[in-house]
């Protein structure tokens, strides 16, 4: 179903407060809701962990990798990817120079019939832009599983993929993340990350996407 991305609108649905009681609660949860039209109709919903350095730094009790490999498994990678020993890895340090929190956006999902129109990359930096610009923002351009935990009781309606299906839909998703800014940080890194805003508003890309659409109908 085509749709306006204009009329395109974002909103938190719950936010899993931080405490200092473990380690994972430096990180706080995002539920966010994707609404369409003045109806506000909810098209769909995106995932969101916010790691809160500056509380992390501030409080000074907890290691980074306590802290990101306790949460959960994919926090633990980006770990992985950006940290050894709690120290930026010299691959990324200049590039991330200054930067306050780290957000990974865990899920974007969409109802079927407004899939498939490059929403991804508009999306990604719409949620992006909720946090700081000096905010590191890490997404994996891969599909979502039917029977993963992001879709709880088969809410959404997700394709049961090929390997080959996964890697087709995971290069055109890649596609759209970097056509909106964001980019691995080194080489054989398997997220892509938005670091400082370099690269066009929420705004700009969807006036891009209503003039490419134009000119696909005319």
């Amino acid at each position: 179903m085509p749709l306006n991305p204009h009329h395109i609108s974002l909103a938190t649905k719950s936010c899993n407060p931080i405490h200092r009681d473990a380690p994972n609660h430096y990180v706080s949860a995002i539920h966010i809701d994707i609404l369409h039209s003045d109806d506000q109709e909810i098209i769909g919903e995106a995932t969101v962990y916010e790691v809160r350095m500056d509380q992390i730094i501030n409080d000074g009790t907890c290691s980074l990798f306590d802290i990101f490999d306790g949460h959960s498994s994919d926090l633990g990678h980006i770990y992985e990817e950006l940290f050894d020993d709690d120290e930026l890895i010299p691959a990324v340090e200049d590039e991330l120079l200054g930067y306050e929190n780290i957000v990974l956006i865990k899920s974007i999902i969409l109802k079927p019939e407004y899939r498939g129109q490059g929403l991804g990359g508009i999306l990604a930096l719409a949620i992006a832009e909720l946090f700081g610009e000096q905010d590191i923002v890490a997404l994996k351009p891969w599909p979502m599983n039917p029977d993963g935990p992001d879709n709880p009781a088969g809410v959404w309606d997700l394709p049961r993929l090929t390997e080959t299906a996964q890697k087709t839909i995971a290069k055109k998703l890649g596609k759209s993340y970097m056509g909106a800014g964001f980019k691995p940080l080194f080489k054989g890194s398997s997220h892509l990350f938005l670091t400082h805003y370099r690269n066009p508003t929420a705004t700009q890309l969807i006036d891009t996407w209503h003039k490419e659409h134009q000119n696909v109908k005319a």
